[in-house]
């Protein structure tokens, strides 16, 4: 190969590394500590951070993990690209479905004879109940409040059923997943819900803003 073809063969491979460098994104996505979908302990981030690799594999999806109340008020900011802490503002993002399956979000207690349920929260009237830290204007906080319950803000799911544990408060707040893969110590002295406060597909939230710039996903607008 003479010179010159040598030079065109550098160039080509220069210019198709570049390319596949440049085609390459990174994108940080906000999030808070709920194992086993969101948490740092696990080597991606989270059973949510592994379905939104399968969702696209080209992209490297950083996880940002910020305490419970940092992230609403990123949200309420609007500094933000992509989120799997749940935006409130609805008009300014679309959300993401990666699973078929929903979570089931209901509360949990130290175990008591009979069927843990209730027709209307105000049955709870003067209990506390643990929640991750938000603000208190927010609806899913507000829907404890009327109904005359006490919140108490924790930083993690883990760090409200402690309290519970503890007996430091009545209930908290917790997901099927999460209820299934306690120890079977723990769960012999718990109770979850037979009704749920809500059901949800792991959802990622992406701010409109971004969308221009925003890799290819199947997008489920709500």
């Amino acid at each position: 190969m003479n010179n010159k073809g040598l030079i065109l063969t550098l160039l080509g491979i220069l210019t198709s590394t570049t390319l596949a460098v440049a085609q390459h994104q990174t994108f940080e996505v906000l999030a808070v500590e709920y194992p086993p979908f969101t948490t740092p302990a696990h080597p991606k981030g989270g059973l949510a951070f592994e379905l939104l690799e399968n969702a696209n594999q080209d992209v490297t999806w950083k996880p940002l993990f910020v305490p419970p109340r940092r992230a609403y008020a990123i949200i309420d900011s609007g500094h933000w690209c992509a989120s799997f802490y749940p935006s409130h503002k609805p008009q300014t993002h679309i959300s993401i479905e990666l699973s078929d399956q929903p979570i089931k979000i209901g509360l949990v207690r130290q175990k008591q004879p009979g069927k843990f349920s209730w027709a209307d929260l105000n049955e709870f009237t003067g209990k506390s109940v643990a929640l991750l830290r938000t603000k208190d204007s927010s609806a899913f906080v507000q829907q404890f409040q009327q109904a005359g319950l006490r919140p108490v803000f924790v930083e993690s799911v883990q760090a409200g059923l402690q309290m519970v544990l503890l007996n430091r408060v009545d209930m908290a707040m917790l997901d099927d997943t999460s209820f299934a893969a306690l120890s079977q110590s723990d769960k012999a002295k718990l109770q979850i819900s037979a009704k749920w406060l809500l059901e949800t597909p792991i959802t990622l939230y992406v701010n409109r803003a971004c969308l221009d710039v925003f890799p290819s996903i199947d997008f489920k607008d709500s």
